[in-house]
């Protein structure tokens, strides 16, 4: 049988014990999502054999797997958040509290959780469990907001499954057009920002009497998120960002995302510093290429960001 490519769809449910797969059905796989990639990363011990250059086979390393895709920003500006942001965000070390996202330094448990992940793939399904992820929200003016995920967890044997069909979400995608965008209450005119949470993944070490992986199930150990922009430049008196990039001045740093019915998806750090600030240019217009570090707001932990979902 030949398998086609396209033919392939994306299941993803939170685990109520870490590591412990959870059953797939086809209300799992209700995203609208795009470029998924599917790759096992098994690590092979080679062995020299003895005697010439020969080589005996290799043995497998712990087994662990790698999933990557893009979603969009599909909301329909209600109180309900929509099934993407409820579903991958608490793998990524976000948890919600009423609207709003706000990132937690926690093992997989109570707030912080694990996914079960597989993609099918025209009748073969590779699935992954104990998955923990990283994220980058793509913003560039006038288009669709897309978001880059990045899973890693254990991966289990390949098996024939059958293609899931679920409901798709017919919800138009949010476009970054509108909205305040600033930092230090000064507007900024960018052609592109993007919030990159930069988590660090682990997959932790383990054994037992019915696990063969090597592993336990994953979770986060570190963040570092950061913003990036490239907004047109302004004259020292209305910002001097060179001054506030000498000094890492602390200031509020906010993109909007508008959504349907006066709705919008806030991002904001209330502690940004610039980290970076580069000259650049857009079609002969002097801009600066800045890079935002998320700090921590004084001395409450974990908010450094937040992501709000305003109704």
């Amino acid at each position: 049988m030949t398998l086609l490519k396209r033919k392939r769809v994306l299941a993803a449910k939170i685990e109520a014990t870490p590591g412990t797969a959870e059953t797939l059905s086809a209300s799992d796989a209700a995203f609208n999502v795009y470029e998924v990639t599917v790759q096992q990363e098994i690590e092979k011990t080679p062995r020299e054999g003895q005697g010439s250059f020969g080589h005996l086979p290799s043995v497998s390393a712990g087994h662990k797997g790698r999933i990557t895709f893009k979603s969009d920003l599909g909301w329909d500006g209600t109180a309900t958040e929509p099934a993407w942001a409820d579903t991958f965000f608490p793998a990524c070390g976000m948890v919600k509290s009423t609207n709003t996202f706000t990132p937690r330094s926690e093992v997989p448990g109570t707030n912080v959780k694990t996914l079960t992940m597989a993609v099918y793939e025209n009748g073969r399904r590779k699935l992954m469990r104990g998955c923990v992820g990283t994220f980058r929200l793509v913003c560039e003016t006038g288009k669709q907001a897309v978001i880059e995920w990045d899973f890693v967890g254990i991966w289990e044997t390949p098996t024939d499954v059958a293609l899931l069909s679920p409901t798709y979400p017919t919800v138009a995608p949010l476009r970054y057009a509108s909205g305040v965008t600033e930092f230090n209450s000064v507007a900024m005119a960018c052609q592109s920002v993007t919030l990159d949470i930069a988590n660090t993944m682990y997959l932790r070490e383990g054994t037992a009497a019915t696990n063969t992986t090597g592993y336990i199930a994953g979770c986060i150990t570190n963040r570092r998120p950061t913003v990036t922009a490239n907004p047109e430049s302004k004259l020292v008196a209305t910002q001097d960002r060179y001054l506030i990039f000498r000094d890492s001045t602390e200031y509020v740093l906010t993109f909007e995302i508008a959504g349907p019915s006066s709705s919008k998806i806030v991002v904001s750090a209330p502690k940004a510093t610039l980290e970076n600030i580069q000259d650049a240019d857009r079609e002969s217009l002097i801009t600066d290429d800045l890079t935002f570090l998320c700090c921590q707001n004084g001395s409450t932990a974990d908010q450094e960001f937040s992501i709000v979902f305003t109704p």
